[in-house]
C-alpha cells in the first residue's frame, strides 16, 4: 500500500480538481460579475461553503459553516442534518450580499 498506482493518482487528481475548480470559478466570477445575489447563492448551492469565495472576506465564513456542518452532522438525525447543511451556505451568502 505504500506505492502509488494509476487509480490512486487518478483519485488524487480528481480530488484536487474538485477543490480547485470551484475556487477558480468563484474567483473568476468575483472579478467579472461582482456581488450578484442569485449568482452567489447558486455557487453556494452547488459548491457548499466553497461558494463563499465569491465575496471577499470568505475565510471566517467558510470556517464557521464547516463548524456548523460538522456540529449538525454529529447532533441531529440524518434527514434534518442534510436539510440544514444544504440551506446554511446559501443563507449565509444571502446575508453577506444583502447587507
Amino acid at each position: 500500500m505504500n506505492e502509488l498506482d494509476l487509480s490512486s493518482i487518478l483519485v488524487i487528481g480528481l480530488l484536487m480538481a474538485a477543490t480547485l475548480i470551484p475556487i477558480w470559478l468563484a474567483l473568476r466570477l468575483r472579478k467579472t460579475k461582482p456581488r450578484i445575489l442569485w449568482l452567489g447563492m447558486l455557487l453556494c448551492i452547488f459548491f457548499g461553503p466553497i461558494g463563499q469565495v465569491y465575496v471577499k472576506g470568505c475565510i471566517p465564513w467558510i470556517l464557521i459553516l464547516l463548524g456548523v456542518m460538522i456540529g449538525v452532522q454529529m447532533s441531529l438525525p440524518a434527514n434534518f442534518a442534510t436539510t440544514i447543511m444544504f440551506l446554511a451556505s446559501p443563507l449565509v451568502m444571502f446575508y453577506r450580499l444583502s447587507r
